[in-house]
């Protein structure tokens, strides 16, 4: 054989080699990745194939029905209940709907489907989505915020599950198509804002909890002992005066003490203890400025304490400055502090199930890491109980079980500060952490746990 016919010998083998590969791969993907690809945004029979479907439907954790299919059109049972959670569909999609669409479009090919989608002229069925949302807690919320403009958000320490998630004003997806100019049009209470997940607030004193651990950490033999006498305000440089809520004068205090009473002198003065560095150090293990371990997107919660001003960095350790926070950080940190100081990764689906009732997902609990370790998050446990006992939230002293909170005021732009509360309830083996924010109204969200508290696990 002429060498020239060797070459080409050679290089045919190659190509054919190639080829083989190729059409390997690419009946790979047409196996393992059909029902990603049927349901792509870029798949051009994408409209084709959703007048095929019936969208799957969206469930509670007990197998409460949230959403329906009425002549092909999408149905949310509860009208806003589930808004911000859920979201929609009938006007573009957002939430859920759209993080879930691939599965929500997945059809199931079983004998019965495909005799029903020939036969009957039946359109082929979704898959529906179990959510860990509870709707009796989820309807518990929305009674206890709907006259508010605010967040509520509830997580199971033990396992990451968020259970409830509610954002006040909210609107019904099922008149989108009407109402929606109008809900865009009102920037006074912007209802088409998720304030759960991408509401950022200045923290007010629920932030303490942050220079605390870091007092316990950098102090660990005797953070104890750290004391400061309060005279109800504080001169931190020539100019600026800050003082605790109604000038209170609380004596002299103690890291416990100082927190359930929310002293803001006391933690003001902790910038003699613990460096700027050092306490955004802490604040970035507790994912201030870090994306949360979660399924959904949600806005990360900026932090500056190093590179500002002297005055903003004082502000700061009693959680005014220039730190902002969503809702459901600060559940998810309650979640951990409940949980011993260990964070289970938040999750929202439960399991995926098609129509002949196979699950073909099934989202497991979660450990993520210690967010706090064992003799701190104990101490700080006692403290945000005697929050609660004798502290800032005594109004909770009467429910059934243990229940730890902070409580928080924080100023903003308005001229009426928002209202915070944070923290966790347990009664038996029911165990449930939480964040709640009121815009513009002093010392309510307290009251708004209460009730979702006081009906659900006392």
């Amino acid at each position: 054989m002429r060498k020239e016919d060797k070459t080409l010998v050679v290089i045919g083998a190659i190509f054919g080699i190639l080829l083989i590969v190729s059409c390997i791969k690419l009946l790979d993907i047409s196996i393992s990745q059909a029902d990603a690809l049927s349901v792509h945004d870029f798949n051009p029979r994408l409209a084709q194939v959703e007048e095929q479907m019936t969208r799957g439907n969206f469930f509670d954790y007990n197998g409460v029905a949230l959403t329906d299919s009425i002549d092909g059109k999408r149905y949310y049972v509860y009208d806003s209940r589930y808004a911000h959670s859920i979201g929609y569909l009938n006007f573009g999609e957002y939430g859920l709907e759209k993080e879930l669409h691939q599965q929500l479009l997945s059809p199931t090919y079983s004998i019965e489907e495909i005799s029903k989608n020939l036969f009957l002229d039946e359109k082929f069925s979704g898959r529906d989505v179990y959510l860990t949302l509870d709707n009796e807690l989820q309807q518990l919320c929305q009674e206890a915020l709907e006259e508010y403009k605010g967040a509520i958000v509830i997580i199971e320490p033990s396992t990451g599950q968020v259970k409830a998630m509610y954002c006040s004003p909210s609107f019904n997806p099922n008149t989108l198509d009407v109402d929606w100019s109008t809900l865009l049009a009102d920037t006074d209470n912007t209802p088409l804002l998720n304030r759960a997940t991408q509401g950022l607030y200045p923290p007010g004193s629920i932030y303490k909890i942050v220079p605390t651990i870091a007092l316990m950490k950098y102090y660990p033999n005797d953070w104890q002992d750290i004391t400061y006498t309060c005279t109800g305000s504080i001169w931190v440089d020539d100019e600026n005066c800050i003082s605790c809520y109604n000038n209170e004068a609380h004596g002299n205090l103690t890291l416990d003490k100082a927190f359930a009473v929310s002293c803001n002198t006391y933690f003001i003065n902790l910038l003699e203890y613990i460096t700027p560095i050092q306490l955004e150090k802490v604040s970035k293990e507790l994912f201030f400025a870090e994306q949360l371990p979660t399924e959904i997107n949600v806005a990360i919660s900026p932090i500056n304490i190093v590179n500002t001003d002297e005055f903003s960095q004082y502000a700061t350790y009693m959680g005014q400055g220039k730190t902002l926070v969503t809702p459901f950080h600060m559940a998810m940190l309650a979640s951990a502090i409940a949980n011993d100081g260990v964070l289970m990764s938040p999750y929202w689906v439960n399991y995926i199930e098609d129509k002949s009732g196979e699950q073909v997902l099934k989202n497991l609990p979660q450990y993520h890491s210690i967010l706090i370790e064992e003799p701190h998050v104990v101490a700080l446990q006692y403290m945000m109980e005697q929050v609660v006992q004798s502290g800032t939230a005594t109004s909770l002293k009467n429910l059934t079980g243990t229940v730890g909170v902070k409580t928080g005021t924080a100023q903003n732009e308005s001229a009426y500060a928002h209202s915070w509360v944070m923290g966790y309830a347990k009664n038996g083996n029911n165990s449930l952490a939480y964040a709640v924010i009121v815009e513009n109204q002093e010392r309510v969200a307290t009251s708004v746990i209460k009730y979702v508290l006081e009906n659900s696990i006392n």
